[in-house]
Parts: C-alpha cells; sequence; structure tokens
C-alpha cells in the first residue's frame, strides 16, 4: 500500500528541512554562541566556532594605554594558549583600549578577537621589528639589508587561524616605514 508518491515524499521532506531551520533560526535568535561562562560583561560576543579555552590580553599584563610596549604581552599570551592546540583551541581576546605591540606569531587552532573598541597600534621602534629571510617573490631585501621586516601578526604553517572581532582597528601606523621606503 502506498501512501506518498515519490514527488510527494520529496516535498514533505523538503517542508520538514525548512520547519526544523526555521525552529532552529528562532531558537537561537540568529546567533550560535559559546555556552561558556563570560569572560566579563564586555567581552562576551556570539561566535561561529567557538574555541575551548579563552584568555584576555590583560590576563598576561596587557596595558592598552597607547604608549606601554605589549609586544611581550602577546607573546606571553599566545604561547600559553598554543598548549590548547590539541584541545580544542584557544582565543585571545583583546579588550577595549590601545595595544601598543611590536610583531607577534600567531599558533594554529587559534582565534584573536579585537573588541570594537580595541585598537592595534604597530610599534615604530625598529628595534622590536625581528628581520627575516625575504621571500622569494619579495627580492633581495628591499626593507633591510639582506632581508626584511617580520609582519606585525605573523605566523608560519598555521592551520584553523581567525581574527575576527566587533569591528576593532588595526593600525600599522605606517607613516615613519613610508618615509623610510620612499628615501630608499
Amino acid at each position: 500500500m502506498e501512501f506518498w508518491t515519490s514527488q510527494g515524499t520529496a516535498q514533505v521532506t523538503y517542508i520538514t528541512v525548512l520547519l526544523v531551520v526555521a525552529l532552529v533560526l528562532l531558537s537561537t535568535n540568529g546567533v550560535v554562541e559559546c555556552g561558556r561562562p563570560r569572560i566579563s560583561d564586555c567581552l562576551e560576543y556570539p561566535a561561529i566556532s567557538c574555541r575551548a579555552y579563552s584568555a584576555s590580553l590583560e590576563d598576561f599584563g596587557g596595558v592598552g594605554d597607547g604608549i606601554t610596549s605589549n609586544t611581550k604581552a602577546f607573546k606571553a599570551a599566545i604561547d600559553h594558549l598554543s598548549q590548547f592546540s590539541s584541545q580544542g583551541g584557544s582565543q585571545l581576546i583583546v579588550p577595549p583600549g590601545k595595544w601598543l605591540t611590536g610583531p607577534f606569531n600567531l599558533t594554529s587552532h587559534f582565534t584573536l578577537y579585537l573588541h570594537e573598541d580595541a585598537v592595534l597600534l604597530a610599534t615604530q621602534d625598529e628595534n622590536e621589528w625581528t628581520v627575516i629571510e625575504p621571500l622569494p617573490s619579495y627580492g633581495r631585501g628591499r626593507d633591510t639589508e639582506g632581508g626584511r621586516y617580520i609582519s606585525l601578526i605573523f605566523g608560519y604553517n598555521l592551520t584553523d587561524v581567525v581574527i575576527t572581532g566587533a569591528n576593532g582597528t588595526i593600525d600599522g601606523q605606517g607613516e615613519p616605514w613610508w618615509r623610510k621606503f620612499r628615501a630608499g
């Protein structure tokens, strides 16, 4: 005994899928959240993909005053959070403030989250910028003899890295570098 034609079954399946999707969207208000406790009231955020571990840059001595170098804080935070790579990954939250920093390397299975009022300011102190091998396509080193300055946010052979946030800012403060470049 046949209750549905094949066309009728396809229509019922299609309608069922639409209803399930609608119920999921209504129950989450269109937002998927981590479901872990908040770090603080201003640092909870909706996410599509969650990391198992989170920390704030302030937990590692970061100071968002726009004057203090936070290079060591970024490096210490990422070094600490890298141990969770195989356990669901980690995220570093940059809270509101102006965070002066030199270059730092990211790690795999990692999210760098910038709060909407967070500004990463690249230091203009050349001593904080490591010189690395030039890329084959880059030439023999336009920045400095035999190499190039490392990028502000860097990493080698990384997997599953996200830089996101609520429209925070990364300010390379490039004018001194452009002047140097133009001067040869």
